[in-house]
C-alpha cells in the first residue's frame, strides 16, 4: 500500500478520534492519542525502511518529520471550548 494512502487513512481516523474526544478537559486523552498515532506511524515507517533499532527509528523518523515530511495530522492537546452544554 502506498505511504500516502496509509497516512490519509490515519489522518481520517485521527480526525474522528479528535471529534469524539475533543471536549472539556481532554488534554490527557488527546496526548495519549497523539503519542499512539506518532508511535504507530513511526513503527510502520521503521518496518518499511528496515530500521531494526528503535532508537535509530526515533532519530530517523522524528516528530517533526512525521508532521512536515509525511503529512500526519496534528492532534490538538486542548479543547476549543470549556463546557459541552447546549445553553453555554
Amino acid at each position: 500500500m502506498p505511504l500516502d494512502r496509509v497516512v490519509n487513512e490515519v489522518n481520517a481516523t485521527v480526525r474522528g478520534w479528535v471529534g469524539y474526544f475533543h471536549y472539556r478537559n481532554c488534554s490527557k486523552t488527546l496526548q495519549h492519542v497523539r503519542g499512539h498515532v506518532e508511535q504507530r506511524l513511526r513503527t510502520h515507517l521503521s518496518k518499511r525502511h528496515k530500521v531494526r533499532n528503535r532508537k535509530a527509528g526515533y532519530a530517523r523518523f522524528g516528530n517533526r518529520n512525521l508532521y512536515v515530511k509525511y503529512g500526519l495530522r496534528k492532534v490538538p492537546t486542548s479543547a476549543g471550548w470549556t463546557k459541552a452544554h447546549a445553553l453555554q
